[in-house]
């Protein structure tokens, strides 16, 4: 916007996404929020003297995406780290090419991450080994973030750096792999990572915190391209909360940034005796950085599957690795919403959303209804779960786009004849009355709005296979889910996640309407303009100008 002058945007589909999903022809911004909508003779009636007119030429306007379950602190550091994507890296030997690539003019001890690897998606599928890993980087700590980022791989500088060796023990949440020796061989699952995610991270934000905040710039820059006004940051660890400190104080934050607080490591058991944490979950908001939300992981992908309860011969299995028993999540969550911490819980199998289901049911009958409640993930569950969260109140926040890349890998996981499980059942939740959001995971997938919406209407695996595709949602439902749901599931339905009077003016200008076009095209939807508290943050290139009248 020019001067803080009303900005009339006309000639648009305007898809409020509010209570009766009005549609306009056009809406008026003022002062960072949105003034009036209507007709464009309305709008012009309603504008102030010198309004500044954009003529959208019949294309659709929607609320800003909020991303409610990103790890926005972990890839800010992708450009700056070894990208060993696979694909489309297919082979072992191509992945420690492109990091020897990499490292060899670096200098020596200086700390290096890979990212974006998984060994099934790789001809050997196996892991690197430690030795194969010190051979290619012999001079540098290296670690390999799995593209899941529940386990890496890391060479012997790496584990010699954070003192993991032949005598230490596995710690609480994770597994140190050894060889027949006993010899660490460098994949570290789960919470065993954790001192070299610390490490690599740190030694990335620390060496220059300036350059650190302008990475974490450019990368909500990236996002706010896709339309993403919003973004929740679903893991932030002590020094995470510094790096928004200061990209916040420095008036680098594009976009509203909530952080969902973890421990001082990456998988820590939340501790809430600790002054530090809750001074830190209990921070004061500034306008674009959020708190007051605490994280807390139930279930683990690793050593054999997220918690679930499998059905053979008539009887109940219990398969997979929980972090925490039922009971200590019970307590975990009772005492957090005592203090005041809106929880969000990463539960993927239904074991997992069991415990997470009756944990909260205490939290209700304790303290009320006002308490934010979160489920994350819910990988593998059971429609039959459904109705329960409707009636607690449980936000689901889902992945949706995972399916696309990881959706056999989920059902693998779900084991064969499980029928009572579904991979992602968004359906039945949605059906069930479960306000459902969908998020992206990045880096675990991509952060495209437009894709993840496609995947939760398509169910389309990448190899082709579709994944329960009778759990697909409407493409209507998938815009909410990015929108409004989102917003209540953030604590932040009053000021956004829908276009009302009063509302922060965060929307977008898209090249198409998503709820007009074929499941196919809905994919490659295009943000034209993406708008910040009525300020243009992106503009696509060759999108279109403002006419002035």
């Amino acid at each position: 916007m020019k001067n803080n002058l009303d900005l009339l945007i006309k000639n648009a589909v305007v898809r409020t996404i509010d209570d009766r999903d009005s549609i306009h022809s056009a809406i008026l911004l003022r002062a960072g929020r949105i003034a009036a909508l209507g007709t464009e003779a309305e709008m012009q009636t309603a504008a102030s003297p010198g309004a500044e007119i954009f003529d959208a030429g019949g294309r659709t306007i929607v609320p800003g995406f909020i991303d409610a379950h990103n790890h926005l602190s972990v890839a800010a550091f992708e450009p700056i780290a070894v990208d060993c994507s696979t694909p489309p890296l297919a082979t072992l030997d191509e992945v420690l090419a492109t990091i020897e690539t990499h490292c060899k003019d670096l200098p020596a001890g200086q700390w290096v991450r890979g990212i974006g690897f998984h060994s099934s998606q790789i001809t050997e599928q196996r892991n690197p080994t430690r030795y194969e890993l010190d051979e290619v980087a012999p001079h540098n700590p290296f670690f390999l973030i799995e593209s899941n980022c529940h386990a890496g791989h890391a060479n012997s500088l790496a584990l010699d750096a954070v003192r993991i060796d032949v005598c230490t023990p596995d710690p609480w949440g994770g597994n140190i792999e050894r060889d027949a020796s006993g010899v660490p061989t460098g994949t570290l699952f789960e919470a065993a990572s954790d001192l070299v995610t610390s490490a690599s991270w740190e030694a990335y934000a620390e060496r220059d915190w300036d350059r650190a905040v302008d990475l974490l710039e450019a990368k909500a820059t990236e996002y706010l391209a896709v339309g993403l006004t919003g973004v929740g940051d679903a893991c932030v660890t002590t020094r995470g909360a510094e790096l928004y400190r200061r990209a916040d104080a420095a008036q680098k934050l594009p976009l509203t940034l909530q952080q969902l607080h973890g421990g001082d490591h990456f998988f820590s058991k939340q501790d809430l005796r600790r002054t530090d944490i809750l001074e830190r979950i209990h921070r004061s908001d500034s306008h674009m950085l959020r708190g007051g939300t605490m994280k807390i992981f139930v279930d683990r992908a690793y050593p054999d599957g997220p918690g679930l309860h499998q059905m053979h011969d008539g009887c109940t299995k219990h398969v997979g690795t929980n972090f925490y028993n039922p009971r200590e999540v019970h307590d975990l969550a009772l005492q957090a919403t005592e203090m005041g911490i809106n929880l969000a819980i990463h539960g993927m199998g239904n074991c997992a959303v069991d415990a997470v289901s009756n944990a909260y049911e205490s939290v209700r009958q304790r303290v009320g209804d006002d308490a934010i409640l979160r489920l994350e993930h819910a990988f593998i569950a059971e429609p039959a779960q459904a109705p329960r969260l409707a009636s607690l109140g449980i936000d689901l926040v889902a992945n949706p786009g995972l399916a696309y890349k990881d959706g056999l890998f989920f059902d693998g996981w779900r084991g064969e004849n499980q029928r009572h499980l579904r991979v992602l059942p968004l359906r039945s939740m949605i059906d069930a009355g479960v306000r459902v959001s969908f998020a992206s995971d990045h880096p675990c997938g991509t952060y495209s709005p437009a894709e993840i919406m496609w995947s939760a209407v398509a169910r389309r695996h990448q190899s082709g296979t579709l994944i329960d595709p009778d759990e697909g949602v409407t493409a209507s439902e998938a815009l909410r889910a990015y929108t409004i749901n989102p917003a209540h599931a953030s604590g932040r339905a009053s000021e956004e996640g829908s276009l009302e009077v009063g509302k922060r003016a965060n929307l977008l200008i898209l090249d198409r309407d998503p709820l007009t076009v074929s499941t196919d095209d809905l994919r490659s939807i295009t943000v034209d303009r993406t708008y910040v508290d009525g300020h243009l943050m992106y503009e696509r290139q060759h999108a279109g100008v403002a006419a002035a009248d």
